[in-house]
């Protein structure tokens, strides 16, 4: 049976950021020589489910130039980030506005679309992706629901504004948005056609930029339950398309620990067991060397079961809290719920790294030479101080050391 979700009255209860006074001062630049605005996409879908949003797009009847001009004539930054296709961004200290003018779509490529300005709302909802992004919000507060996205937000229902097919042949990457928004917004109701859709554009997938792709998977694996959209999108051979085959059982072993976990380490744990596939989709969906180390360090396998309280506190200053509890995630998914790692967790959580008591001055004072030498030493007083847990001071390490000196 449908959910029935209840929705905020954004009216009677504005969201913050329509109190801002930098809204305020956008509405009045758009509409001080008779332009029309509405706040239009995922700022009104989620201010309606009471999720806290600072990215705001506004529609305007105005065209790209005329938005420029306003905006410079209210000495508001303008910045032609789409103009093309009709986006300028606004800025005002820290926030930011992205205003685009009415268009409707002349030519798909599957990529991106070409676009023609226009002056009608409703051929400017019509273009849109799905029907509870194409909810607006005018500057006295009232709702406009050119399409049934308000329905469909409050029964949890993913549609496709018009014929999912052509929606996506227009623009491929609306698969993996079909699934994103499913995995957010979703009630286990998902659209047969949709579906259908998805799975006859599986195998056209290939051509889609890859950092596109990244920022989708990522933001759906974000969700607070992934788990029902990859299936869906592993029954329609979207899944596979995209990352190779992975361990749907092994992400679901995560989710079930009621343990919180992001967005990387549930992608980690997809590939869980085939550490070659993982580094491989790392690499071509072109992660960030940030996070492609931290992908290294998660699967380096340091942290095992049954460890002492000094062998955890060890581990905790070689990786790093963050490391430290990527391995106990993916240790607790290899070895399953029946170990509890839970100490591991608190560990971390309450860790505050202790501090080497020695450096390279200390050793130049004590006669040392800059060098090789002097760095090796370091090393090897170091794991001096890690094996006596942390409690060797200066001074029993440079007897030990240099006991000469």
């Amino acid at each position: 049976m449908p959910i029935s979700r209840h929705l905020v009255d954004i009216h009677q209860h504005p969201p913050r950021w329509r109190r801002w006074p930098e809204t305020e001062a956008i509405i009045e630049a758009l509409t001080s020589d008779g332009g029309s605005v509405r706040f239009v996409g995922g700022c009104v879908r989620d201010s309606l489910l009471d999720i806290v949003t600072e990215d705001i797009d506004i529609a305007t009847d105005l065209l790209p130039d005329k938005v420029l001009k306003q905006l410079e004539k209210a000495n508001i930054t303008a910045i032609p980030t789409g103009i093309e296709h009709g986006t300028v961004t606004a800025v005002m200290g820290k926030k930011h506005f992205e205003i685009t003018t009415l268009r409707v779509d002349t030519k798909g490529h599957g990529r991106h679309a070409d676009v023609a300005f226009t002056l009608d709302w409703q051929q400017d909802a019509e273009r849109r992706d799905f029907t509870f992004n194409a909810l607006y919000l005018d500057p006295a507060g009232h709702l406009v629901d050119p399409v049934g996205g308000l329905a469909d937000l409050k029964a949890g229902y993913v549609r496709f504004i018009g014929n999912a097919r052509a929606r996506i042949r227009e623009d491929r990457l609306r698969v993996l948005r079909y699934f994103r928004f499913y995995a957010g917004f979703g009630a286990d109701n998902p659209d047969k056609d949709a579906l259908q859709a998805c799975a006859n554009s599986a195998s056209e997938l290939g051509n889609l930029s890859v950092e596109r792709v990244q920022k989708e998977l990522m933001l759906l694996l974000a969700a607070e339950d992934p788990y029902p959209a990859l299936v869906l999108m592993s029954e329609t051979g979207v899944l596979e398309a995209l990352v190779g085959p992975v361990d749907l059982q092994k992400l679901k072993r995560l989710l079930s620990l009621n343990i919180e976990s992001d967005a990387v380490q549930r992608f980690a744990v997809l590939h869980k067991g085939n550490q070659k596939s993982l580094h491989s989709m790392v690499d071509k969906l072109r992660f960030s060397n940030k996070q492609k180390e931290r992908i290294s360090v998660m699967c380096a396998g340091q942290v095992t079961e049954n460890m002492s309280p000094q062998d955890r506190n060890i581990a905790l200053y070689q990786l790093g809290p963050l490391g430290f509890v990527d391995q106990t995630l993916m240790r607790w998914v290899d070895e399953g719920s029946q170990y509890d790692l839970t100490p591991y967790l608190e560990d971390a959580a309450r860790w505050t790294a202790p501090v080497f008591p020695v450096n390279g001055g200390d050793l130049l004072a004590h006669g040392m030479a800059e060098g090789e030498a002097l760095g090796r030493l370091l090393k090897q007083m170091e794991a001096r101080w890690i094996a006596s847990g942390f409690k060797l001071s200066k001074a029993a390490l440079i007897r030990e050391f240099l006991p000469d000196a």
